[in-house]
């Protein structure tokens, strides 16, 4: 038997990874991600998301992904994860690979070239829209910039032949403002706050009925929602992290509700074991 069924749950209702069935669409994430999917189905060119380290944009890019599964066949998305190249021509070398690109050339020009070939065929000749989806955008460099730039600017008189969506750390704002030209292509641009009181009370009770939790009696007392809410500040990995350590404690001590003191008794927990 797994732990979380000791407690009436189905399913892990706090795990870390990006699982978009347990996305909670809180106000501001809602609306974000339907201005993404209508900026992209619109093929406005890029689209640039930045927040604050877990306010759920990995989330966000993987939901935005799953919206085209049945209804985005005309659609093709690939996605970067890591973005950290050391100059332009390894960056090149990596978008070809990413689109299945032979060639042994390693010069720019024709890279860019081929490159430019490949949108042509790929969104004309086929039909298809190409959407480049790249996570922590704020790693990259002045070099990635200016090629994306450059692939932003294979279009007809009608249509883009790319689509970029950035998710970034704010970090990634000074990036943008010394690039003018490539701020000034940015057609969508938003930022994610972290979740409000009522939003993150909502995420915990979402991510609970979302494991299939049926108990008579609220897994978390509204007291403890609201310590978590002012602990965690409502970021969203925050709020998953100390959740899953509370139902822990829940396991270990034999409760059968996370309330006021247990919460309490995990804030000077975790306050001793990161102390000195």
């Amino acid at each position: 038997m797994r732990y979380y069924e000791l407690i009436g749950l189905k399913r892990e209702p706090f795990s870390m990874t990006p699982d978009p069935e347990f996305f909670f669409e809180s106000k501001a994430h809602g609306e974000i991600l339907n201005r993404l999917e209508i900026a992209l189905r619109l093929n406005r060119g890029l689209s640039v998301i930045m927040g604050g380290i877990g306010t759920g944009k990995t989330t966000l890019s993987r939901l935005l992904l799953s919206r085209f599964v049945d209804f985005g066949k005309d659609f093709q998305f690939y996605l970067i994860m890591d973005p950290t190249w050391e100059n332009t021509r390894e960056f090149l070398v990596y978008l070809k690979r990413l689109f299945g690109l032979r060639g042994s050339s390693l010069y720019q020009s024709e890279m860019l070239n081929q490159l430019e070939n490949f949108l042509i065929d790929t969104a004309i000749k086929k039909g298809k829209q190409i959407v480049l989806i790249i996570d922590e955008g704020q790693k990259m460099g002045a070099e990635q910039i200016e090629v994306i730039r450059t692939l932003l600017n294979f279009e007809t008189n009608s249509r883009k032949l790319i689509q970029v969506v950035i998710f970034a750390q704010p970090e990634f704002k000074e990036v943008v403002e010394t690039h003018e030209n490539f701020r000034d292509r940015i057609a969508f641009g938003a930022r994610i706050p972290p979740l409000d009181r009522e939003d993150t009370i909502s995420f915990v009770d979402f991510r609970i009925n979302q494991a299939g939790y049926e108990g008579a009696e609220p897994l978390f007392s509204q007291e403890a929602k609201e310590m978590i809410f002012q602990q965690t500040g409502g970021y969203p990995r925050k709020i998953v992290n100390m959740c899953h350590h509370l139902i822990v404690d829940m396991l270990v001590y034999n409760k059968k509700v996370v309330d006021g003191a247990a919460v309490l008794n995990r804030i000077k927990s975790d306050e001793n074991n990161y102390a000195g």
